[in-house]
């Protein structure tokens, strides 16, 4: 006579596959790691952002990031033409470890591109060529942006 349905044993198999798999992939879903995955998304598409706005305004902009406290940065337009970062210029201005980017830090040690600002001229090219990179954290999770000599960003 065959039975059918499965044995204890098949049960338990089946049950420990699962929470490995449970436990090996809730870190992936935790708060601090999709908020820092937003975070570098955001960062690389206002890098993109700065570039687009130089071409738009036929001036220089850029982006320029800040290391003191959370960190953040700011995308910036060079009205004065300086060709720097001067207050007052954002045209948008991010800080983290408050808001939406509460669990967002910006690491300073493993950040190529820290108080100097990514400067795009009016054609939307780089003024200086510049590889850099911005690194994000949040809990032990890391994030990089990498720009690279041509402006443009992506993540790491």
């Amino acid at each position: 006579m065959r039975r059918k349905g499965l044995s204890l044993l098949e049960l338990l198999v089946v049950l420990g596959v699962l929470g490995v798999l449970l436990g090996l992939g809730l870190p992936l879903l935790s708060p601090n790691r999709l908020a820092l995955d937003a975070a570098a998304r955001s960062l690389a598409a206002q890098v993109t952002r700065a570039r687009l706005e130089a071409i738009r305004h036929n001036a220089f902009a850029g982006l320029q990031v800040f290391t003191e406290g959370a960190g953040g940065y700011a995308v910036f337009l060079d009205r004065n033409g300086n060709r720097a970062y001067d207050p007052g210029e954002e045209v948008q201005r991010v800080r983290f470890g408050e808001g939406d980017w509460a669990r967002v830090r910006l690491d300073p040690g493993q950040s190529a591109l820290g108080n100097m600002p990514l400067l795009f001229d009016p054609r939307g090219l780089p003024a200086k060529p510049i590889t850099g990179t911005i690194a994000l954290s949040s809990g032990p999770a890391t994030r990089k942006v990498v720009v690279s000599q041509q402006g443009r960003a992506r993540l790491e």
